[in-house]
């Protein structure tokens, strides 16, 4: 991404910027606040030593595993890394604008989505950066910290508008050449492509030791088929379209979408991913929240299994 000042902002766009920074605050603070009573520590926390028990430690933190071994107790100490550097990978193919619900299109979501959690590492001291794709990586700003960097990235997402035709696989192959450094790695995506390229793709990034995120993002229309009369339905990327009644295909329809979206879900388990599959009729901030509370609560799984 091309370095730029605020002074090169034009009047119109500071302005979509700050009500873009407005909308991320109000989502990061609420998710922060719903986090409130358990002890949050951020998006990576790393194994740090051994070291002796003392009466008054947490048990939780003992390794029994250890224990076993020794027959003495340890506490395993962890550390917060604040040197994360996260990258949001935001899906901008012509498929992305269809929706136009009170959250707006799957793309209106997503940026939002995608400018909460650049607020929320900057706001805890990491580097957050962001690439949007369609067939092609068409912008990519490397992770950095601080507000300038954030209202880059802010402006970034306010001019970002739907490419052409997906092609997924080939834009994370092509993003995963310019990854030099281990990183968390946010996709964002409506995962309309052959999943089996897909795949591959993300095991590349994988072995390069980086952990990665999956945000499947849907419409609710597109979920649930509820067109009552017959229709003509339009491919938003390839122009191909489809006469139909809805009630003849909505059983098969949804079997299809089912199978589609469970060989992403079993794939990303099988490659320890995290997968959140969101439906743009549900706040941001409810889907941000409830990946957060669901990843403090492996951490603390993983923690007390040690």
């Amino acid at each position: 991404m091309e370095p730029q000042t605020f002074e090169h902002f034009s009047p119109e766009l500071l302005e979509k910027v700050a009500r873009l920074e407005l909308k991320a605050r109000m989502v990061v603070e609420g998710v922060l606040s719903g986090m409130h009573k358990s002890p949050y520590r951020g998006f990576n926390v790393e194994f740090l030593e051994h070291r002796e028990y003392y009466p008054g430690d947490d048990i939780r933190h003992v390794d029994w595993k250890l224990f076993g071994k020794r027959d003495k107790f340890f506490i395993k100490q962890f550390e917060e890394d604040t040197n994360l550097r996260a990258y949001v990978l935001l899906d901008s193919s012509a498929s992305m604008r269809f929706g136009g619900g009170e959250h707006g299109s799957k793309l209106q979501y997503a940026s939002l989505l995608a400018a909460s959690l650049a607020y929320l590492f900057i706001k805890q001291g990491d580097a957050a950066g962001l690439v949007t794709f369609d067939d092609k990586v068409m912008r990519q700003a490397e992770p950095r910290a601080g507000r300038a960097h954030l209202y880059r990235l802010f402006s970034t997402l306010e001019q970002n508008t739907q490419g052409g035709a997906t092609d997924l696989a080939g834009a994370l192959a092509r993003f995963g050449e310019s990854l030099k450094r281990r990183s968390l790695i946010i996709l964002i995506s409506d995962l309309l492509s052959d999943p089996v390229p897909v795949m591959t793709a993300i095991k590349t990034l994988r072995r390069r030791q980086s952990e990665m995120v999956l945000f499947h993002l849907m419409d609710r229309a597109e979920m649930d088929l509820p067109y009552k009369r017959a229709s003509r339905f339009v491919d938003l990327e390839t122009g191909a379209a489809l006469s139909a009644e809805p009630a003849a295909i909505r059983a098969a329809y949804k079997r299809n979408l089912a199978r589609h979206v469970d060989i992403f879900r079993t794939f990303c388990r099988r490659q320890t991913i995290e997968f959140v599959h969101a439906v743009t009729d549900t706040p941001v901030e409810n889907v941000l929240l409830g990946y957060l509370q669901q990843r403090e609560r492996r951490k603390r799984a993983a923690i007390s299994g040690r």
